[in-house]
């Protein structure tokens, strides 16, 4: 009896232990490979500040708590549940724990929703490893340049100090590639690369002593995304190369007439009317019969619009009775000169003495009054023949110029109806003619009188006309000197003075010609 009443509760106590034995056990082997957070179950971000462009990336430490290796991924989607960005499946051997990442590009500006999940094929994912987060999306910053001085001097070159700008943000880094335009050419110069704070950054070229008409100075974005369209991170400042106009102006000499041995005092005026400070020199009185250095002293650079005075010490005085001679202002590339002539005194102190053999004077000229009779005398006799009366006769000789004018074809006059210009063409010619000066294209036609000259206004304009709609290269056209690029609607700067002139745009690389007049737009 006692067995029997202790019987069941035996079986029942096997049959618990048997169920709770299933229940510990995995039911397969996919059961096993259990992801957790390893550590914080907060989404980690980097990146930030994020600017549309910019690149951030969310990531999470996954552990795996199974007896498998199983592989996960980091999956980010929006609120309406599209996936915006599926990372890369990373394997985790069991008990190790690695990071999870997931990168995404803003496309819009303002506060971004993201819902976060690992996945994995492998096994089961705790539920920590999801979650939502935000992030702020701000506009891209933007690039600036702007030319504080530009100064071109013969000493120190073309040199030019700009700043360049960053909005607000991150730190930037910036390609700056700098161009000298010439009669429309472009040519890059200099390309670096500078990393910009938000703010501006002073930026100094040494350029040296170019050819060039602007300076073009590109900015371009390196690994990032700038607000500015690729037509607007051009900035172009014109240029006038540097030029002096020296002059040298001398007074009176003392002594007015200096004896062998003396110094001879001579005060002199040095002036610039350039548009540059001219580059140290030397100021010489130079011998002009052998070339002697008779003085010399330095002279420092004159400003422009600026001179300088003092006094030059010649001497000791050559034994001569006139000394003729260059005052020479001389610097690297120009000069300047002008004569002098001082008289000596003679050793006995009586007067002046001729600077020349008096006999050898006279000899001279009673030769060449010789000459002259005798050529009046040949001219009269020739004047004076009798030509052939024979029938027959004609002229024995003649002009060799008459020989070539009647050999060289008659011509004609037409003007170019863009610039103006003047051409002298062979008078049969019909067909059309290419300008030297600006490169038009037009049809020949005389130059009209002024009695015609309505006609000739109409057959100009005719022309011009013609070849404005027979040309396909594209033309700009303003009152002022900014004009816009017919193709990308850049502004440029092209003198008046200069147009009609064919200009390259810097931005798209258009070419086309640059004219005074209404726009088409």
């Amino acid at each position: 009896m006692g067995l029997a009443s202790v019987a069941p509760g035996l079986r029942k106590t096997a049959v618990l232990a048997i169920i709770l034995v299933l229940m510990s056990a995995p039911a397969s082997g996919e059961g096993e490979k259990m992801f957790y957070p390893a550590g914080s179950s907060d989404i980690a971000v980097t990146g930030e500040p994020v600017h549309v462009g910019d690149e951030l990336t969310a990531s999470i430490l996954v552990n795996n708590q199974g007896s498998y290796t199983g592989s996960v991924r980091l999956v980010l989607s929006d609120s309406a549940g599209n996936n915006l960005s599926v990372g890369e499946e990373i394997p985790i051997s069991p008990g190790s724990s690695r990071e999870v990442l997931a990168p995404l590009i803003p496309a819009s500006a303002g506060a971004l929703e993201l819902n976060w999940k690992v996945t994995s094929d492998d096994g089961g994912v705790s539920s920590e490893l999801s979650g939502l987060f935000e992030v702020q999306v701000y506009e891209s910053q933007t690039l600036g340049l702007r030319f504080d001085a530009v100064k071109w001097t013969l000493s120190d070159g073309l040199e030019c100090d700009l700043s360049a700008s960053l909005s607000d943000g991150k730190q930037r880094d910036v390609n700056v590639s700098v161009s000298l335009v010439s009669q429309g050419v472009e040519e890059e110069v200099q390309r670096f690369e500078i990393t910009l704070g938000p703010g501006l950054r002073a930026l100094s070229l040494d350029l040296g002593q170019p050819e060039a008409d602007y300076i073009s100075v590109m900015l371009e974005s390196n690994g990032w995304t700038s607000s500015n369209s690729a037509a607007n991170l051009t900035w172009q400042t014109s240029v006038n190369p540097p030029f002096i106009s020296p002059s040298v102006s001398i007074g009176v000499h003392e002594p007015d007439r200096p004896r062998t041995g003396d110094f001879v005092n001579l005060p002199y005026w040095l002036n610039n009317s350039g548009s540059s400070a001219t580059l140290p020199g030397i100021l010489k009185v130079v011998s002009t019969s052998d070339g002697m250095v008779l003085a010399q002293i330095t002279i420092s650079s004159i400003s422009e619009g600026g001179s300088s005075s003092g006094v030059l010490s010649i001497g000791p005085w050559p034994d001569a009775p006139m000394v003729e001679a260059e005052v020479v202002w001389a610097m690297d590339g120009s000069s300047t000169t002008v004569p002098l002539t001082i008289f000596s005194q003679s050793e006995n102190g009586g007067g002046w003495e001729l600077p020349f053999d008096t006999m050898a004077a006279v000899y001279g000229a009673v030769l060449g009054l010789a000459v002259v009779l005798v050529g009046l005398i040949v001219w009269r006799a020739v004047s004076e023949k009798t030509p052939s009366t024979e029938k027959d006769s004609k002229i024995l000789r003649e002009s060799r110029i008459t020989r070539r004018l009647e050999r060289t074809p008659p011509k004609k006059e037409v003007r170019c109806p863009s610039c103006e210009q003047r051409l002298s063409i062979p008078a049969e010619h019909t067909g059309s003619v290419r300008c030297p000066a600006c490169t038009n294209q037009f049809s020949s036609a005389p130059i009209e009188t002024d009695s015609d000259s309505g006609e000739s206004r109409q057959e100009s304009q005719e022309i011009l006309n013609e070849v404005t709609t027979t040309t396909s290269e594209p033309v700009a056209r303003s009152h002022e000197e900014i004009l816009s690029c017919p193709q990308c609607d850049q502004q440029l700067k092209v003198p008046i003075e200069r147009r009609p002139v064919r200009s390259r745009c810097p931005a798209c690389r258009t070419e086309f010609m640059a004219e005074v007049g209404e726009s088409d737009d």
